[in-house]
């Protein structure tokens, strides 16, 4: 089984993250293959003694929150670029911390696409108040109107960390469809596709990418060290 990992990386705000979560990366695994996508030029010495690919991409232009709807948009396209028959897409900002996070490529092998589930739990709930699509930014009337008819309660999902299969491209191109043609938050558009399509990810429990809301749970496998409290947590707990 081949497998890979990609990153996207927009801007060069969080190349100092990228950098980190590359070198953890390859810590465990040092041969897989990595390749970045990014939208402008740079150097960087610590990306380059990785051993990793790079891979230049023309960013979308949009009215509003240009960088988070072509990061939504370019780690789909990335996986479905992929030669891999399984491939793995990481936020810029997750550190592994467990080898049982490699795990997640025999569990896509098995059940296709898979996502972690998202600390707000639900998709959306009656009191319109915790769940993703009741809280998450950049949510539209579209995203609202379209899931009118979907029950509350449904899992939500992080797409942050995201393994993909050859096997199973054909949702990610659907959900591509959606980004394309209904560009908003990325997990709305996840959401209009797994209602449409009636087919949804493997769901990996939330010890797979680690948000601030769980610290203090057993067992992380990754973390998501954009909040700074879950990478103290962690070294302060694990780290010896």
């Amino acid at each position: 089984m081949s497998v890979g990992i990609t990153y996207v990386l927009v801007g060069n705000k969080d190349l100092q993250h990228l950098e980190n979560s590359v070198s953890i990366l390859k810590s465990y695994v040092p041969n897989i293959d990595v390749k970045i996508y990014h939208d402008y030029d740079f150097n960087s010495d610590a990306l380059n003694s990785l051993n990793v690919r790079f891979r230049k991409y023309k960013r979308e232009r949009y009215s509003t929150r240009e960088e988070n709807r072509n990061s939504s948009l370019w780690r789909l396209i990335s996986l479905q670029e992929s030669e891999h028959d399984v491939t793995l897409y990481l936020d810029n900002d997750i550190y592994i911390v467990h080898p049982g996070f490699f795990k997640g490529f025999e569990i896509a092998k098995n059940f296709g696409t898979c996502m972690v589930q998202n600390p707000r739990m639900f998709i959306k709930t009656l009191e319109r108040d915790m769940g993703d699509l009741d809280r998450g930014a950049d949510v539209l009337p579209y995203d609202h109107n379209f899931l009118k008819n979907m029950p509350e309660y449904m899992t939500s999902y992080n797409m942050g960390v995201t393994f993909s299969t050859k096997d199973d491209i054909a949702f990610i191109e659907e959900l591509i469809k959606e980004q394309k043609e209904n560009p908003s938050r990325g997990q709305a558009g996840l959401y209009r596709t797994i209602w449409k399509t009636k087919k949804a990810p493997y769901c990996l429990p939330i010890n797979w990418l680690v948000c601030k809301k769980h610290c203090g749970i057993e067992r992380p496998l990754s973390l998501h060290v954009g909040h700074p409290n879950v990478y103290d947590w962690w070294k302060k707990e694990f780290k010896r």
